[in-house]
C-alpha cells in the first residue's frame, strides 16, 4: 500500500506541535525546579560559626581561646558578658571577644567579634567578595557617611524567625579601632537576655532612690 504525500504531510503537521508543547512543558519544569531549589539553598543559610567559635556554645568551652576569668558585664549592657581573645590563637587575629549571656542565656554565647593583624582595605575587600559570592548583596550600610568607617550588614532568619546579624567593618577612625573586623550577633537572643534582664531588675527598680542634680557646677570640665 502506499501513503499519499497528502497524509504525510497532515501526521508530520500532528506531529511538530506536540513536540513543541512538550519541550515548553520540559523547560518550564527545569526552571521550577531550578527556582525552588535555589530558594531553598538560600533559605538554609543561617550562620552560626565563625572561626571555630559557635553561637549557642557554652564559653566555657572556649576558655583556652579568650581570657575568661577576666570576662565582666558591659557597662550599658550589663545582661552581656564579654571575654577578649587571646592574640595568639587564631592565625591573622590580633585580638576580638566572645560575648555570653548573664540571664535568660547564661554563659551561652551570643555574639563573636574579631579583629586582624592585616589592617589594609585590600583583606576587607577580598572578604567582602566572599561574602557576597556566599550571602548574595548585604542587607544595609551600617557605616558612617564620610567612609571613615565601612560597614556592611547582613541578616539571617531561620524557620523560628530567629535573627543572626553579620557585620564586615573596615575602620581608619581612631576612636573604632583601625582595621579589619567581622561581628557574628544573635541579635534575638541578645533581646531576650535584655528582656530577662528587665524583668528580673524591675523591683530593684522601683525601690531605688534617686538623687537630683543640685548644680551643674559639679559636672563642667575644668
Amino acid at each position: 500500500m502506499s501513503t499519499s504525500w497528502t497524509s504525510l504531510n497532515s501526521e508530520k503537521g500532528s506531529v511538530e506541535p506536540m513536540k513543541k508543547k512538550c519541550t515548553i512543558i520540559l523547560a518550564a519544569m527545569v526552571c521550577s525546579v531550578l527556582f525552588f531549589g535555589t530558594m531553598a539553598l538560600a533559605g538554609d543559610d543561617f550562620p552560626t560559626s565563625l572561626a571555630g567559635f559557635s553561637l549557642g556554645d557554652d564559653v566555657k568551652s572556649y576558655s583556652d581561646y579568650c581570657h575568661l576569668e577576666k570576662a565582666v558585664p558591659g557597662s550599658d549592657a550589663p545582661f552581656l558578658s564579654e571575654a577578649i581573645i587571646k592574640s595568639d590563637v587564631l592565625p591573622g587575629v590580633r585580638g576580638g571577644s566572645l560575648i555570653f549571656g548573664n540571664c535568660n542565656h547564661k554563659n551561652e554565647l551570643v555574639g563573636i567579634k574579631l579583629k586582624f593583624h592585616d589592617r589594609g582595605k585590600g583583606l576587607f575587600d577580598k572578604l567582602y567578595k566572599r561574602y557576597e559570592k556566599k550571602f548574595g548583596e548585604p542587607d544595609n550600610y551600617v557605616g558612617d557617611a564620610f567612609k571613615n568607617v565601612i560597614a556592611w550588614q547582613w541578616v539571617f532568619k531561620n524557620d523560628s524567625k530567629e535573627e543572626v546579624a553579620l557585620v564586615l567593618m573596615w575602620s581608619r577612625s581612631q576612636q573604632m579601632r583601625p582595621g579589619v573586623s567581622i561581628k557574628l550577633t544573635h541579635k534575638t537572643r541578645v533581646k531576650q537576655e535584655l528582656d530577662c534582664y528587665l524583668a528580673m531588675d524591675e523591683d530593684k527598680k522601683m525601690n531605688e532612690k534617686r538623687s537630683r542634680i543640685k548644680s551643674l557646677d559639679q559636672y563642667i570640665p575644668r
